[in-house]
């Protein structure tokens, strides 16, 4: 099982992660009176949980910060902007792949042959109501290429690779629905990269104590990252957080809160969330309305974070940040409608 998270954590989902229980306070961004949730900011502590168990040892991030922690330039009190919702046109244009990719692992098997790589492409079709095993492509494959992916069509699944626990992910009528068991969750990702661009998605989240449903744009080794992640013993909060190869900047994530009633549960619910990354910022959505944006300002920016991931994870060992799953409380599971991937280019 140690194993198993450790994986997740560290290789397969976030890279390296550190948490600590925290004591927030509030304030609101948005007027009452809108149809669509109204959101407070919350900021957190300034100390840390140093330690946690990975699969490939103890992660310290103290050892990163040694007292000398980067400064974050935030931009929290911007206009926010309302977005159009994602179209299912999308626009043709040259592919690119990084030549670093490596030829030893095959494409996901969803790759259209639009798209080029280095890679060789798998001959199996990923289809039916669960994802399939398929190995995700290794080094960058660039892409200009925009697609809006709607799970309520059959061929939805095969547009992914499921490097996680495929068998986890099971296309419904209307989604795919996250499973998280005792001996796994499971993780989707979309097999293109883009140097800029947006991710957005409609997504229901996992409820219950050490629950943890995520989206979130990846980069390689020493991995840059962009995330949402929400905690399924707070289904009325979103977190949003970066890390620059592999080390968290700010020490906590910023926590943003539902102050709608109707609409105030995020694991009954679904809601769009996405991610923009810019050559100078990144800026995070919540139903169209912006609600961070972070300024390019140091080197301490994951401009090198260009590829989507999502899924759902057991976060019992996070040091009380997600709390701890009680399996005898049945299944657990998050669910995304959705996806929509739009390079800036």
């Amino acid at each position: 099982m140690a194993d198993s998270l450790g994986v997740c954590l560290r290789e397969v989902f976030f890279g390296q992660d550190v948490y600590e229980p925290y004591t927030p306070s509030e304030r609101i961004l948005s007027k009452h009176g809108s149809r669509r949730p109204t959101l407070r900011e919350r900021s957190t502590g300034d100390g840390l949980e140093t330690l946690i168990a990975a699969n490939g040892g103890f992660i310290n991030l103290s050892d990163f910060f040694n007292g000398k922690q980067p400064a974050e330039a935030e931009t929290s009190s911007a206009k926010p902007t309302e977005t159009a919702l994602p179209t299912t046109e999308s626009t043709s244009s040259e592919h690119e792949t990084s030549s670093g990719a490596s030829s030893e692992h095959g494409t996901s098997s969803g790759a259209s042959p639009e798209h080029e790589t280095s890679s060789e492409a798998s001959s199996e079709d990923q289809t039916g109501t669960t994802g399939s095993p398929s190995q995700e492509p290794d080094g960058k494959s660039y892409t200009c290429k925009s697609e809006f992916i709607d799970f309520s069509q059959r061929d939805a699944m095969s547009k992914f690779s499921f490097v996680w626990c495929p068998q986890n992910a099971i296309q419904t009528e209307n989604s795919v629905k996250w499973v998280l068991t005792q001996s796994c969750g499971t993780t989707m990702v979309y097999p293109w990269d883009f140097r800029q661009g947006r991710i957005e998605a409609r997504i229901r989240i996992g409820a219950g104590s050490g629950v943890v449903t995520a989206l979130l744009l990846l980069g390689p080794p020493p991995s840059d990252e962009i995330d949402f992640e929400w905690v399924g013993k707070d289904t009325t909060s979103v977190q949003t957080m970066y890390y620059y190869q592999a080390h968290r900047v700010v020490a906590m994530p910023l926590v943003f809160t539902v102050d709608q009633p109707n609409e105030q549960d995020l694991s009954t619910t679904f809601q769009n969330y996405a991610i923009e990354l810019h050559e100078d910022k990144v800026e995070w959505f919540f139903n169209g309305k912006s609600i961070r944006v972070l300024q390019k300002e140091n080197k301490y920016f994951p401009a090198d974070a260009t590829r989507a991931r999502m899924g759902i994870w057991d976060g019992s060992q996070t040091s009380g940040w997600a709390g701890t799953v009680d399996w005898s409380q049945g299944q657990f599971t998050a669910e995304m409608q959705w996806f929509n991937f739009t390079p800036f280019c």
